[in-house]
């Protein structure tokens, strides 16, 4: 465990990316999304930007566990009657911290009978909810998606009694490229929603940089490989996700590339939900097109 954990560590702190970031267009926003990208030069406890118009505060249950991590690790549990049968169960990840300590884990709602078998038939375009809970099995958020035909729309939500809106992940569909479009709630105009950043990643990437408005890396989403056992006939991807544009890309890119500032609280819930949907979206292999180890399907994929 120690050797794998050490070996991971490196790969945080000294990987080199496949190619420069190539600059990209100008943001987009959802119809109803007319307020600007705010300046969160300001930073308050841990490095995190303290602003008053955010949901999740610095004392909140997910902020104190989870969120003030500058980087996290996800690792996906194995199926093992999806590797064996291809039978689609109810995905769980794990949460790390750099070190390898786990600070938490998610867990895909599973509502018996009924939601297994549309799992076997939606697969990936199912209807979904995570929840992310600490060590000790308190819900800290939900993350949510709706049925996805083609774009991937993904929420995050905070468990109070209003099951408040954090922000929203969804996916821009392209024919190569890998795109999300990322938002946080207004809390001042909760119909409103302010894009912080966006993906826009080339085909097959492993690496997933979100830009902020000024094309510079605000924090990012990469997927480690995992050996070749795993990559062939499981779909346990480890990931690394990245909130702080000033702590968690040493070695990784070139100052010049990142930007100067880092998210809040509310942005890096909606960056933990977007992880997800990665693995859904295009990580996800032997869940979409079903098979396993004894079944009499092809395997040509």
């Amino acid at each position: 465990m120690w050797r794998y954990n050490l070996a991971l560590t490196r790969r945080i702190f000294s990987s080199q990316p496949a190619a420069l970031v190539r600059q990209y267009s100008a943001f987009r926003r959802l119809p109803r999304v007319a307020t600007p990208v705010k300046d969160v030069s300001r930073l308050g406890f841990n490095g995190v930007p303290n602003m008053n118009n955010v949901t999740i505060q610095q004392y909140d249950p997910i902020a104190t566990t989870i969120l003030n991590e500058p980087t996290i690790i996800i690792e996906r549990q194995i199926e093992m009657m999806n590797v064996v049968l291809g039978f689609e169960q109810a995905n769980k990840y794990a949460i790390m911290d750099v070190m390898g300590n786990r600070i938490g884990y998610m867990q895909e709602r599973d509502f018996g009978f009924f939601k297994a078998i549309t799992r076997q038939i939606y697969r990936l375009h199912r209807p979904f909810t995570v929840d992310v809970f600490d060590n000790y099995g308190n819900v800290l958020m939900t993350i949510e998606r709706p049925f996805s035909f083609i774009n991937s729309h993904i929420k995050a939500i905070l468990p109070d009694e209003n099951r408040t809106l954090v922000g929203e992940s969804v996916q821009n569909w392209h024919l190569w490229r890998r795109r999300y479009e990322l938002f946080q709630r207004e809390c001042e105009n909760p119909s409103e929603f302010t894009q912080f950043g966006n993906i826009d990643a080339p085909f097959l990437s492993f690496e997933f940089p979100v830009m902020d408005e000024n094309n510079k890396i605000i924090a990012g989403c990469d997927r480690n490989w995992v050996g070749i056992g795993r990559e062939l006939f499981t779909d346990t991807g480890v990931y690394i996700v990245r909130f702080d544009s000033q702590q968690s890309f040493d070695g990784v890119y070139p100052q010049e590339m990142l930007s100067d500032k880092v998210l809040n609280y509310d942005q890096r819930a909606v960056m933990l939900s977007n992880a997800v949907s990665i693995d859904f979206d295009y990580f996800s292999r032997h869940s979409r097109y079903g098979g396993g180890l004894l079944s009499f399907g092809t395997y040509d994929e």
